[in-house]
């Protein structure tokens, strides 16, 4: 199948069980690979173990091209683009919204989530024996937020998501090969809605308690529905969730218009947004990243990020055409 093509596109999770034997039949059919993973640890071992033979082979294979982290990884890179002068940090703000039917996870999305969560130990003992070198902090130091805080009149928490780490490679990337200066990320959800909040608290309490051991996770993955509270089903969102739901993400960074050197003096606000996350924006952010690859051809080659591997002003317009906006100001600290 891989050699009748010129691209594949894997929806097929949970990854880290069925993702490495289609990057490798793509390498061996010499077809590229996208995928809609929000997986670190599946990734980062892609890029560890194929990136060199992708080079060679002159193919992308590329993950997290949907929800997670298109939105995020191109956000970033949209700022930077945009910037007047050298944006050194940002942070994005998630905002989910949803309507009166509420909002249901789809349970092979939740496996990806418990196994992600699961595998913490072995990515870090991952990272530590591949060793790679620190990214330099340039300018000022962008301090970490911890636990609950309000900005912008929201609550706002750390996102656990995979966003982060595709963020960092993709600037890490920047830096290493085509000397870049690297924007250091902060990565939050916000919520408008006191009750979503409170809810989505309760069901991260009993996660994180159930997550942490291998009969929590069992039970987590036989009685999804109930354990919880309702999240996730087996049946996926229904057709009025969808059409109800939409996300924005908020992008707050802060650079320098000439040397980078002693306190910013620019600031920028970027947003992306677009309808239902889970189904319709990421259909079509894997679905014109795939186009931008054919058409367009890939920026660079190997086992790369969406922000590495895009033609970003090429792909930022295709989504502009098919309902995802991209907006920013300027201003001066």
């Amino acid at each position: 199948m891989c050699r009748s093509a010129k691209l594949l596109i894997n929806c097929v999770g949970p990854y880290y069980l069925w993702g490495r034997q289609v990057v490798e039949a793509c390498l061996e059919g010499r077809t590229h690979y996208l995928d809609i993973s929000g997986e670190p640890l599946f990734m980062e071992q892609m890029e560890a173990d194929y990136n060199s033979r992708a080079v060679e082979e002159g193919l992308v294979v590329v993950s997290a091209c949907g929800f997670d982290s298109i939105p995020a990884d191109i956000g970033v890179r949209y700022a930077q683009l945009n910037f007047p002068g050298t944006l050194t940090a940002v942070e994005s703000f998630l905002h989910p919204r949803v309507g009166q039917r509420g909002f249901s996870v789809h349970f092979p999305t939740f496996q990806c989530v418990v196994n992600g969560f699961s595998s913490r130990d072995r990515l870090i003992k991952f990272r530590r024996d591949r060793n790679l070198p620190r990214i330099p902090k340039m300018g000022r130091v962008l301090a970490p937020r911890g636990g609950v805080f309000r900005e912008g009149g929201l609550f706002c928490a750390p996102f656990a998501g995979a966003d982060r780490s595709v963020v960092m490679r993709t600037q890490r990337y920047l830096h290493e090969k085509e000397e870049g200066i690297p924007v250091q990320c902060g990565v939050y959800m916000s919520f408008q809605s006191t009750g979503l909040f409170i809810f989505l608290c309760c069901f991260g309490i009993i996660f994180l308690v159930l997550v942490s051991t291998s009969f929590g996770r069992k039970l987590l993955l036989r009685h999804p529905r109930i354990f919880t509270l309702g999240l996730v089903s087996r049946e996926g969102a229904t057709p009025d969730q969808i059409a109800q739901a939409s996300f924005s993400i908020t992008f707050k960074g802060y650079g320098y218009s000439g040397e980078v050197s002693g306190e910013p003096d620019r600031s920028i606000t970027a947003e992306v947004s677009g309808p239902d996350p889970g189904y319709v924006s990421c259909s079509r952010f894997v679905c014109q990243a795939a186009y931008s690859v054919l058409k367009a051809g890939p920026r660079k080659v190997g086992v790369v990020t969406p922000g590495v591997a895009l033609q970003t002003h090429d792909y930022i317009a295709r989504l502009q055409t098919r309902g995802i906006s991209f907006s920013h100001t300027i201003g001066d600290m």
